[in-house]
């Protein structure tokens, strides 16, 4: 019986020897103005490529570095850098920039140093010399009763001068005059000091008393005020603090600092030991000036002009200075420069 003529019943019977229905796979056909790609189910393999080398350029790094004559240290680091890829080249270089921008941002620009006007440190000069001749002065390096203390004092009393009072709230030239100051009384100091140490002579021949070569006291206070520019007369009161330079100068071999600040020292003593000017005169008179005299060569003295107002005495000076607004000081002659 065909399986076709069968009814439904009937082929519910029938042995089953046929194979079971599948699903046609069948490619539906494209459009024919379409052409679709096949896409495999997973990546081709490709074949390895292999990496080209860095380009070395440690030759190039070395040429550089001696055309530049770099020292060793930057030439390593140039080779090292020629040895980078271009990425970490760059990365370097911008780590370089980054530095270079910081320090340049710590930078500042350096302030014009404050000038000394030539009028004013012709003043100063001018006026150092006359403190330091004056017998008076209780110390010569001491700030709180030194001479520094009276010329810068005698500085801002006199504007005339030429350190106006704009300058003084301005630090820089307040630090600037300071150290013209100090440079100018050092100077003074030292010219005192070298005609002091040439005034000693040298010791006398066995059998002779006192030093051959040897400065009288009125000739050494003489040479003093001459090698200072200061137009003053010796009296007797300078001729007893000279004597005391003198005494102090030839004890021991001190240097500049050490000398003044000695200086100082034995100025303060002799006002703590005798309070009163008399007995300090005494003193200076009995141990400083008759020594001297007759240690290095005996001069009168009787001669030394009197100044009115001025003690006939040498004293060690009083225990402090203040400065006097209206003091004049006259122009020098000499133009000068402006401080060095």
């Amino acid at each position: 019986m065909a399986a076709s003529s069968s009814s439904f019943d009937e082929m519910l019977d029938m042995p089953l020897n046929s194979s079971p229905l599948k699903a046609l796979s069948r490619t539906p056909s494209p459009d024919p103005g379409l052409k679709v790609l096949s896409l495999p189910d997973s990546p081709t393999p490709q074949p390895a490529r292999r990496k080209r080398p860095a380009e070395d350029m440690s030759q190039y790094a070395g040429e550089i570095s001696r055309a530049h004559k770099l020292v060793k240290a930057d030439h390593d680091e140039l080779a090292c850098f020629a040895k980078l890829g271009r990425s970490e080249q760059s990365i370097s270089i911008m780590g370089h920039l980054l530095a270079l921008g910081h320090q340049q941002r710590l930078l500042q620009p350096a302030e014009a140093a404050w000038v000394v006007p030539k009028r004013l440190y012709n003043k100063i000069e001018v006026k150092a010399a006359l403190l330091i001749a004056d017998a008076s002065i209780p110390a010569y390096r001491a700030a709180n009763i030194g001479p520094g203390k009276l010329l810068m004092d005698s500085v801002l009393a006199n504007p005339g001068w030429g350190f106006t009072a704009e300058m003084r709230e301005e630090k820089d030239a307040m630090d600037g005059l300071n150290s013209v100051i100090s440079k100018v009384l050092t100077s003074k100091r030292n010219v005192v000091k070298t005609v002091i140490l040439s005034s000693l002579g040298s010791p006398s021949t066995a059998g002779e008393t006192g030093r051959t070569g040897a400065l009288d006291i009125v000739e050494l206070s003489k040479l003093i005020l001459t090698k200072l520019k200061v137009a003053v007369k010796v009296d007797l009161r300078m001729c007893g603090r000279v004597s005391v330079l003198r005494k102090i100068v030839s004890e021991a071999n001190l240097s500049d600092n050490k000398y003044w600040t000695a200086v100082d020292k034995k100025l303060a003593k002799v006002r703590t030991s005798h309070p009163n000017a008399d007995k300090q005169s005494k003193w200076i008179k009995q141990y400083m000036l008759d020594p001297d005299l007759a240690l290095y060569k005996h001069v009168e003295l009787k001669n030394l002009i009197a100044i009115a107002g001025v003690p006939a005495v040498p004293v060690a000076g009083p225990s402090t200075l203040s400065a006097d607004a209206s003091d004049t000081v006259p122009d020098s002659d000499d133009d000068g420069s402006d401080a060095n």
